[in-house]
């Protein structure tokens, strides 16, 4: 019994010293205090209770931050998530101003905002930094026609888009067809062989060049009805027959086309060279691929309207003459960046897929798309158009700051001042590759996925209204 009741005084003694109103247990034991309310502030401590703004998009730019609480004094500051210290004015005991500069609100997130100096506990307010919307021009309509296919093009003389239709196709597999993008409908289509790849219409809508890559040759047909016209066997590497990794149209001969030839499942595959044919005879001039004596690995071709020039891209940009001889190299230089060229007439600059403006006499970037402005820039490889009549950019790309896999974005670029004017959101599946202008307020973009896994979902999106015409500022 002894025992019993020493034991007992021992818990109620323990029990009164937790539990006694003095003096008041400052701070948190195990998730417990002394009286359940959490940690208690020292009495004269200064304390933020609330903020004017609470929230602010990434990619703002700076700003003043009032801060409401108590207990100021002409020396508190107010510290950006425990660690940065902000500019700050005292306006009373319970207001303060805080500089926030755009650095620290690049990125979605919170950040604690507590005010000094700090103590085992700091009483503040989280300041949000949330994703900055997408604000284009909502007068547009979003519209998809479901089909697998390797490129696109579009030729203004037949008012159409032309697609290479892969063998995966559910239907018309291994096609050359035209779709109508008014309407969504297909409409005349050529068999071409097995996986037909790449495309190239000519300027004046005579002609439309395939790459056949079963076969190692570009086949020509036709416009607008496909009809087949000549082949052009493209031959072989020891490696194996050569395919056409791009295409390119003569701007003032639709009998020419430039062809950057490659083997498929070698790396690097771009190892046959450029090579300029007329009909289905190519000039003796050519740029040598990888491995001859070069380290070229070109991947897309563009040509200057005046006919006299030829671009490459890939890492860098390759700057190419022509003459009846056939192609030369003139010089390489670092301005490249992405998989696609894109020539527009109006500015006289090239540019590519990853935003960079560049000129075609010296290759120097001259200025890029701040394509961060759109929610943190792009993840991964972007696709864009430029349209000099417009004076717009486009491009399509998944921001940084989406959510999930299929959240995209179609964002339009002042061409010459290299502003954003707005963007809009467009959910899709598979990944976007290649895109163009149509008519007078249309963008059509292609999506493939050549794993082949979410082969039911890829297809033309087509995109049309005021948005593509007169994006708001």
């Amino acid at each position: 019994m002894r025992r019993v009741f020493i034991t007992l005084l021992f818990v109620f003694l323990g029990l009164s010293a937790l539990t006694g109103c003095s003096p008041q247990f400052q701070g948190s034991l195990t998730g417990r205090d002394g009286d359940g309310t959490g940690p208690k502030p020292i009495p004269g401590q200064p304390q933020i209770t609330s903020l004017s703004p609470s929230t602010a998009p990434a990619g703002a730019q700076s700003f003043t931050l009032t801060v409401n609480g108590l207990n100021f004094t002409p020396t508190t500051t107010v510290l950006w998530d425990h660690s940065t210290s902000l500019t700050t004015t005292y306006v009373s005991a319970t207001v303060l101003q805080a500089q926030v500069p755009a650095s620290l609100i690049g990125k979605p997130g919170a950040a604690l905002i507590v005010p000094s100096p700090l103590g085992t506990f700091n009483f503040g307010s989280t300041f949000t930094v949330s994703v900055p919307p997408l604000t284009g021009n909502g007068s547009y309509s979003l519209s998809t026609v479901p089909v697998r296919a390797t490129d696109m093009v579009w030729d203004p003389a037949s008012q159409r888009l032309y697609l290479s239709v892969m063998n995966q196709n559910g239907t018309n597999p291994n096609m050359i067809t035209a779709l109508n993008p008014q309407t969504g409908l297909f409409g005349s289509s050529v068999t071409a062989g097995s996986e037909p790849g790449k495309l190239a219409v000519s300027s004046d809508g005579t002609y439309i060049y395939a790459g056949l890559n079963s076969t190692g040759s570009v086949h020509r047909y036709t416009l607008p009805s496909l009809q087949s016209d000549i082949d052009i066997p493209l031959g072989a590497s020891s490696y194996g027959p050569y395919y056409a990794i791009d295409l390119a149209v003569h701007p003032s001969n639709a009998r020419s086309v430039a062809v950057t030839r490659g083997v498929s499942n070698i790396s690097p595959r771009e190892i046959g060279g450029t090579l300029l044919y007329d009909d289905a005879v190519a000039r003796p001039l050519s740029v040598p691929g990888f491995g001859a004596g070069s380290g070229n690995t070109i991947d897309s071709l563009l040509w200057n309207p005046n006919g006299q020039s030829l671009y490459g891209i890939d890492t860098v940009l390759y700057m190419m003459s022509v003459s009846s001889a056939g192609i030369q190299l003139q010089t390489k230089t670092l301005a490249g960046g992405g998989y696609n060229l894109h020539f527009d007439s109006t500015t006289g600059y090239l540019y590519s897929d990853t935003g960079n403006v560049i000129d075609p006499g010296t290759g120097a970037i001259i200025a890029s798309f701040p394509l961060n402005t759109v929610q943190g820039g792009f993840n991964g490889n972007s696709i864009m158009v430029p349209d000099g009549k417009l004076n717009i950019a486009y491009f399509v790309g998944q921001p940084v700051y989406g959510k999930g896999s299929g959240n995209y974005a179609i964002a339009a670029f002042d061409l010459t001042r290299f502003t954003l004017l707005g963007a809009i959101p467009v959910n899709i599946s598979g990944t976007p590759a290649r895109i163009v202008r149509w008519g007078n307020n249309g963008l059509a973009f292609l999506t493939t996925d050549p794993s082949l896994v979410s082969a039911p979902a890829d297809g033309v999106y087509l995109v049309s209204g005021a948005f593509v015409t007169s994006p708001t500022p």
